[in-house]
């Protein structure tokens, strides 16, 4: 360990990370970049961010702050040290409503201000596509405004006031000043007044440049903000600091402007079979004062029809549109925002704008419309190749009014090079996002994305327009600023520069740039990747190297919502989110990282508190699939380093079971005895913990004996799981009560465990091999395509999800895999179908019974909630809300791992125990997971029920 990293670890109360994993895990972004820094500082205070810069300083290490790095231009990237605010520098400090302001320090989220403002009827104004994890911090950093700045404008236009520390630790605050203010602090003999008379001296000196050379246009983000200084008094430098990039202090407070909640809102839909039809009606739709006025494009459309993460979100889309403008009205009630878009609507008709328009009032459907134009960026990278549509003209800017000649112009470039891309934007502001398709491993096609870049550059000028009007300069697009700028502008930058940060220590190489340029791509072109040999199929995702390319860095499995990503919930930690875990297996494709790597302690370490969940599959724009990697991962691992007792046990619950239920009511004295978990402690499993009890008699056992009615026609197959033949019977008893009675014979085939516990340890072949049992005994049955219901979402979906990973191509049992895997459906499912045919004829009470439902993390990644919600409110009587849950924290094996209770508990803390414990005695609990109804009852000592149960518990039975 060096002085420098002595320092640090002596004087630091956070954490100081300086191993090799941590820092390749901080080496990206949403960028195309990747850019190793030496250490890693999680700060727990201001007091500890100054004494990290303090030290930094005294040892000339640059430094760069670091937020939720959702940037796409490599902004929070750098070589030296990474300051990561997000973890603890995240408190908000004060709301005033009287004035309409709030204080915070930079590592809250911006959806979490938003909901403690959404209590005083008020919100932040700059409302970005990644409000749910991008900072305020970092929003401020790159002066962010989002769809609706049309009405509140930028983060420069939001900030009132900002502490920041400069590169030795010192703090300065930054504040309006009325011109005998602004005096006082020229006369300041102090590194305070050193920055204010440089920058008066920058204000008179470059004040015919400034406006001659920064764009009249809605959206400039480039550079810094020099023409706030040549507006009238009150002059105010923390309206410097928004769109820094860091790069003159790192903010510590901010105080910020904000605005009332819009009361009523509706969109007007205007679908075009032409792109630049579509941007030429801009101006006169601009007329109409809209908040926001939007633009997608067919690729993102088409892209969202096939995403799993807007399964059911686009059932507004009228016929297939080559581009889509949103328009958004707000009034003070629905029917001033009724009468508005009713307006627009006859407006557009009119003037034969488009093919279609429409207008959307429903909050649950302008929701879904958001949910894509949020979703543009990420699911335009979830092609599965590496032609990828890269973000280097990302967030290109010009006047609404000329829109539609520079874009008629920019689509004749592309043409011409050859190359599509995905395009969507802020019309209304004049800036377009657009992402041509460009493989960076090919050298011809990296030396082609400078030329465009530079080529627009040219283009934009004479448009007077901007390289960025969003997302900042950052690594990508600071070398252009010479040519867009001019000498004398980058020569004000540079002063600027210095009078706050002499050493250039922080963020370098953002804004003034630094060359060489290019020079650390996430994918570098020429480069071979390192392709493992897997046990899984990885040919869906293109192979293993492609299916941990995958991620982007988009950086979604940082919000605190839904399910992806739990660990990171419960953490807050980087290091434990899904991102962090992809980039490390990249890492090790890309040869940053050594290949035995794949099987080390630190990888595994990485990959720990990944649950399995599945989450990310679904929820990830570009369905990286984590699960799976953790499973191949712990298979080459164990394969290495051996298999412990604790995995082989586990992995085979379902033999112990059947070893032991002949001993049940022993077993089940015995597992709850102090001796007992003291002894299990030994192999790794927590004394906190009971293990689920044996049933006295197997499912198979009670069947056997069933009589079911003589008179049924139609045949279904009940799978029997491990949890239902010999835990909890009952539900499955249940579904055959229920089965019956809606006229259906139930087959239950011998029990054969399908292999998800091995799954998810990492024993494959073991898992394999209990495949080919089960698909062995399914075959005959499923040839004769009779429905397979599964009651337990984990096991039937490993069927329906994982078999086709698990066998590879040539495997004989293959095609009956695929066989089988057609006619599987879970219970719900099943059942919803019935309803939604009329056909969900039950004899149920009548009695009123509000019902709670969580669902499990499988059954939310890969069905949905929807079946079951269908179900439950078929009911009569019943009142049924979705808890907003995520995981429960258990995942199978997990939460009784010893060293994983502890974040399992808090997992479920996060929201699903308290809103079981806030729920009345009398309410129902939901949950399908055997492990999601154990984790309840450990958590709130409440009994949960499976789905089956419920609907027999409320049937009329003679």
């Amino acid at each position: 360990m060096n002085k420098f990293q002595e320092e640090l670890k002596g004087n630091i109360e956070g954490s100081v990370h300086f191993d090799p994993i941590s820092r390749r895990v901080y080496s990206v972004d949403a960028s195309i970049f990747e850019v190793e820094p030496q250490v890693i500082i999680i700060p727990n205070s201001k007091k500890d961010l100054q004494k990290a810069l303090e030290i930094a300083h005294y040892f000339k290490v640059p430094v760069t702050a670091r937020g939720a790095a959702t940037g796409i231009t490599g902004g929070c990237l750098g070589r030296g040290a990474i300051i990561d605010l997000s973890k603890s520098l995240n408190k908000l400090i004060e709301i005033n409503q009287e004035h309409q302001y709030a204080i915070c320090e930079p590592g809250l989220i911006q959806d979490e201000l938003n909901h403690q403002l959404s209590t005083y009827g008020l919100r932040l104004g700059p409302d970005t596509s990644t409000g749910n994890r991008a900072t305020l911090g970092g929003m401020l950093a790159n002066n962010a405004a989002g769809s609706r700045s049309l009405h509140y404008g930028k983060m420069v236009d939001a900030v009132e006031e900002v502490e920041i520390a400069l590169a030795n630790g010192e703090l300065l605050h930054l504040s309006p000043l009325t011109e005998p203010e602004w005096q006082v602090k020229l006369c300041l003999a102090s590194k305070e007044g050193d920055i204010y008379r440089e920058v008066e001296r920058i204000r008179r000196t470059y004040r015919q440049e400034i406006i001659k050379r920064f764009p009249n246009i809605p959206r400039r983000v480039s550079g810094y903000n020099l023409d706030e200084l040549i507006k009238p008094y009150p002059l105010n430098l923390a309206k410097l600091i928004a769109g820094s990039e860091g790069t003159l202090g790192i903010a510590t407070q901010i105080k910020m402007t904000v605005v009332p909640k819009i009361q009523a809102s509706s969109l007007c839909l205007i679908f075009f079979d032409d792109l630049l039809d579509a941007l030429k009606q801009v101006p006169e739709l601009l007329i109409h004062k809209p908040v926001a006025l939007e633009l997608i494009d067919d690729q993102i459309i088409e892209l969202g029809r096939a995403s799993p993460s807007l399964r059911g979100q686009m059932d507004w889309l009228q016929g297939n549109p080559k581009a889509l403008l949103i328009i958004e009205i707000a009034g003070a009630n629905e029917q001033q925002t009724q009468e508005k878009s009713q307006m627009i609507l006859s407006h557009a008709q009119n003037k034969k704008m488009g093919y279609t328009q429409v207008i959307l009032s429903a909050p649950s459907q302008m929701a879904k419309v958001w949910t894509l134009r949020k979703a543009g960026l990420g699911i335009l990278l979830s092609k599965r190749t590496y032609s990828r549509a890269i973000a280097f003209l990302e967030d290109i800017s010009v006047s609404p009014n000329r829109l539609a000649d520079f874009m008629s112009r920019f689509c004749k470039y592309l043409e011409r090079k050859g190359k599509s891309a995905g395009i969507y934007g802020h019309v209304g502001s004049g800036c377009m996002h657009i992402r041509p398709y460009i493989d960076l491993q090919d050298p011809k096609e990296f030396v082609l994305m400078r030329q465009m870049m530079r080529d627009i550059a040219v283009l934009l000028l004479e448009f007077d327009g901007s390289l960025s009007g969003e997302h900042g300069d950052g690594l990508i697009r600071s070398w252009l600023n010479p040519l867009m700028f001019g000498d004398q502008l980058m020569q004000a930058f540079k002063d600027l520069k210095t009078a706050f940060d002499p050493s250039h220590l922080l963020n370098p190489g953002k804004i003034i740039p630094l060359p060489p340029e290019f020079e650390e791509l996430r994918t570098q072109p020429g480069q071979t990747l390192v392709e493992p040999t897997t046990f899984l199929n990885f040919k869906a995702e293109g192979g293993f190297a492609l299916a941990a390319d995958l991620c982007n860095g988009n950086g979604l499995c940082r919000k605190k919502e839904n399910v992806m990503c739990p660990s990171f919930q419960a953490t807050n930690e980087e290091f434990h989110s899904t991102r962090a875990r992809a980039q490390t297996l990249r890492s090790i494709i890309h040869s940053r990282l050594p290949l035995k790597d794949f099987t080390s302690q630190g990888l595994h370490n990485v990959m720990d508190l990944c649950l399995s969940c599945k989450g990310c599959k679904t929820e990830c724009p570009s369905q990286v699939d984590m699960a799976k990697m953790k499973s191949e991962f712990l298979f080459h691992f164990q394969e290495e380093n051996g298999y412990s007792l604790r995995s082989r046990l586990f992995s085979s619950i379902g033999l112990i079971n059947k070893w032991t239920v002949p001993f049940a009511p022993l077993f089940n004295i015995l597992s709850k005895l102090a001796w007992v978990k003291k002894g299990l402690e030994r192999l790794g499993i927590s004394s906190k913990r009971t293990l689920p009890p044996l049933s006295k008699k197997r499912f198979s056992d009670w069947f056997k004996a069933f009589p079911q009615p003589s008179h049924l026609k139609e045949s279904v197959i009940l799978f029997n799981d491990t949890f239902n033949e010999f835990n909890h019977p009952e539900v499955g008893q249940a579904a055959v009560y229920i089965l019956n009675a809606l006229g259906y014979k139930v087959i239950v085939p011998q029990w054969k465990c399908c292999g998800r516990p091995a799954l998810t340890k990492g024993v494959l072949k073991q898992a394999r091999e209990q495949a080919h049992t089960l698909l062995s005994q399914l075959g005959p049955l499923a040839m004769d395509g009779i429905p397979i219901i599964g009651l337990e979402p984990s096991c039937i979906l490993t069927i329906k999800d994982d078999y086709s990973s698990l066998l590879p191509e040539e495997d004989p049992f293959f095609p009956l895999a695929e066989t089988i895997i057609a006619s599987c459906i879970t219970l719900d499912e099943f059942l919803a179908q019935l309803v939604q045919k009329n056909q969900f004829h039950l004899p149920f009470n009548e009695s009123k019974k509000k019902v709670k439902v969580h669902g499990h993390c499988h059954q939310k990644a890969l069905v949905g909630m929807e079946p079951t919600l269908i179900v439950l409110k078929a009911i009569p009587g019943f009142e049924v809300t979705e808890i907003p849950s995520g995981c429960c924290g258990m995942a199978g094996s997990f939460g009784y791992e010893l060293e994983h209770y502890a974040i399992s508990m808090q997992i479920g803390e996060l929201r699903l125990f308290p809103a079981i414990r806030e729920s009345h005695p009398d309410t129902e609990i939901v949950a399908n997971g055997m492990s999601c109804r154990h984790q309840i009852f450990d958590g709130t000592n409440r009994t949960a029920k499976h789905l089956a149960e419920i609907i027999y518990q409320h049937m009329i039975t003679s």
